[in-house]
């Protein structure tokens, strides 16, 4: 029986390494296919905060492609706008336009074969990122590509926060209005996302893309922009800004799910007098999210952090404004996952203009919101608390 005991514990120390190890050189392989700390770029920039305003710029630019037009969703149904899409890329690709579609293997899990034989067959080329195989099969079944990038002439496209799908419309019942912010990009900025869309195509299909026709000769634009691909670059930036703030920090994010550095870092800044204001959705749309984001909220609270709650729909924005002076909108939301797991991209400016659009978006937003108080948190259930005790043990995952 001794035996029996000893050689389960030595087979189950032998799987936990091999799943360390294949964590590690997962990750490993997968930094050197990020480019690190870009250069600020210039170019043209406006904000888009609502799914009409989204799709009806999208599928426009997409149907004056000549080129190329590369697409890259974590999210991609096959429903109404889903169709809708695949239809306007059906179209463009027997135009005799290179049309890539790449989008994440479990975010678009229920994406139907018929669908992507439809696509192929019109002539879209079609390739799913991180599918879960060998080497890596661990960390390729928990790392998502939760990018979301449209290039469109090597030019001009889009990146942020919508996804493909009638929920992002507000057609979700459940959740209704949807809120999002997503920037409308052109200029020489384009050329470094063309780069990693570039990197994550090749890892993704194998087909490594050439031609001087993806990267044009552009003219400077207005706003300076530097593009962060590298989930440790985010995190880093987000931490120095915090620690660096003097006046206001302004943080959105539908999940709150900070590790212990960034939460002290917001206690801290709470301490010296700067003010603190996060804005989350009052509803969910993921189980234990909301919970998990709770356990972080009891302290900054107890600080005097400013929670609020959207409740006019659901709340997915990702935005980053410290002093009013420096801005962060992308894809990265403010948790573990987003920082420590997954492949993002984030943009970071400081145009005065521009931080006036999202200021005049995120004051919008507050005002659809609930101020979260210590009082709520007291008058919650005990199931509830438990609840949220139990979501922190998962945090990581979320």
């Amino acid at each position: 029986m001794v035996a029996v005991i000893v050689i389960v514990l030595i087979l189950l120390l032998f799987l936990f390494f091999f799943i360390w190890l294949d964590f590690y050189l997962g990750r490993k392989n997968v930094q050197r296919h990020e480019i690190k700390t870009p250069s600020p770029c210039s170019g043209n920039a406006a904000l888009l905060t609502t799914g009409t305003q989204f799709f009806d710029t999208l599928f426009e630019e997409v149907e004056k492609a000549r080129h190329h037009v590369h697409i890259q969703f974590y999210i991609y149904h096959e429903d109404c706008i889903g169709k809708e899409m695949s239809t306007l890329l059906k179209k463009k690709a027997k135009e005799g336009v290179n049309v890539r579609l790449l989008v994440d293997y479990m975010g678009s899990f229920f994406l139907k074969k018929k669908a992507i034989r439809e696509l192929k067959k019109a002539g879209v080329q079609f390739a799913y990122s991180f599918t879960p195989g060998f080497p890596y099969f661990f960390y390729k079944l928990n790392r998502r590509n939760h990018r979301k990038i449209t290039i469109i002439d090597g030019n001009r496209g889009f990146m942020g926060g919508f996804n493909v799908g009638d929920e992002y419309l507000g057609r979700d019942p459940k959740l209704g209005y949807w809120r999002d912010y997503h920037l409308q990009l052109s200029g020489p900025v384009m050329h470094t996302f063309q780069q990693q869309f570039m990197m994550d195509w090749e890892t993704a299909s194998g087909e490594k893309i050439s031609g001087s026709g993806y990267f044009p000769e552009l003219e400077e634009g207005p706003v300076k922009i530097t593009a962060l691909f590298s989930a440790k670059d985010i995190y880093s930036f987000c931490l120095q800004q915090i620690n660096q703030a003097q006046i206001s920090i302004t943080i959105g994010s539908p999940y709150f799910i900070p590790d212990r550095a960034l939460q002290n870092a917001l206690l801290d800044a709470i301490k010296r007098g700067v003010e603190v204001t996060l804005l989350v959705p009052m509803k969910s749309d993921h189980l234990l999210v909301k919970e998990a984001s709770y356990f972080y909220f009891k302290d900054l609270l107890e600080a005097g952090c400013i929670i609020e709650e959207y409740y006019e729909g659901f709340f997915h924005a990702k935005v980053f404004l410290v002093d009013d002076k420096i801005c962060d909108i992308g894809t990265a939301n403010f948790d573990q996952r987003s920082f420590f797991t997954n492949s993002e991209v984030n943009c970071i400016f400081e145009d005065r203009g521009l931080i006036e659009e999202a200021k005049k978006a995120i004051k919008e937003d507050l005002d659809r919101s609930e101020t979260l108080t210590m009082t709520v948190w007291e008058r919650m259930s005990y199931w509830k608390k438990a609840k949220i005790l139990f979501s922190k043990v998962f945090s990581p995952f979320l």
